[in-house]
């Protein structure tokens, strides 16, 4: 039987109309605390999966994702979801050798990296690919007028969200189907070439449906977040937070102990 309500964009809806108010996730940037509602996540989802469309991200779209835990994460993920395009993600470690082998091996054709020292390091592989464009979360106004590359400061210039927006982005939903691949997931290659293994959304949708009941999650639980989030057990662990409408503290080795306090 198809299922048209059960993707992670249908879930990623709900939740943020029947939550908004709620702290969906808090994380630290220096020593400053900053807490995201439910609706904020909402708009920052639809402001980043517009520019993503004007940018010609479409359903099927296959896009690398080079990034480590961080608010803009799970912002990019969700606007990537939201279009219906393939996420391919992993960690600012993956080796340039590695990176164009999954690239070419999964036909991608897009490329977004966390902050500029990373675009950097493969700058040289990357020019080399017929990629149609390279976005940047963490860099300043950088596009030059015969680049394809983009900082999210040159994307999200215009922040102001406008009554069709609302309305346009809510209707993605009907774009979505169960069986659509969200992403796909490549091993690390330590013992070999990475292999790449195809999620859908029924995959991911049957954990965060069922893991509730069996954890008996509440709605103001809160999570503390320390694995990478590119990991898919850490992924599906802030889908499933977000369907409950719980908040995602963002971690990391050096401020986890004060953090679980």
């Amino acid at each position: 039987m198809k299922r048209e309500n059960n993707t992670l964009f249908h879930m990623f809806l709900n939740s943020c109309e029947k939550y908004k108010d709620k702290i969906a996730f808090i994380y630290k940037i220096g020593d400053e605390e900053f807490e995201v509602t439910y609706q904020k996540l909402f708009d920052d989802v639809l402001l980043l999966s517009r520019e993503f469309r004007a940018k010609k991200i479409t359903k099927n779209s296959k896009v690398m994702f080079i990034c480590d835990n961080r608010y803009g994460w799970i912002v990019t993920d969700l606007a990537i979801v939201s279009i219906g395009a393939v996420s391919i993600p992993r960690g600012s470690d993956t080796p340039t050798n590695e990176l164009e082998f999954i690239i070419n091996h999964s036909k991608c054709e897009f490329l977004i990296m966390e902050n500029e020292h990373i675009y950097k390091q493969h700058e040289q592989m990357v020019k080399k690919l017929s990629l149609k464009s390279i976005f940047i979360l963490e860099a300043q106004n950088i596009h030059g007028f015969f680049d394809n590359v983009y900082s999210y400061n040159d994307l999200l210039k215009d922040k102001k969200i406008y009554k069709n927006d609302i309305e346009e982005f809510k209707e993605l939903k009907n774009n979505l189907d169960e069986n659509d691949t969200f992403a796909l997931i490549y091993t690390s290659g330590t013992t070999g070439t990475p292999k790449g293994v195809i999620l859908t959304h029924k995959n991911i949708m049957y954990n965060v449906r069922e893991m509730p009941f069996i954890i008996a999650l509440e709605d103001d639980d809160i999570w503390l977040s320390i694995l990478p989030s590119w990991h898919i057990f850490e992924r599906a662990v802030e889908y499933i937070a977000l369907s409950r409408g719980c908040c995602t503290i963002y971690s990391s080795i050096k401020t986890f102990a004060s953090d679980l306090e």
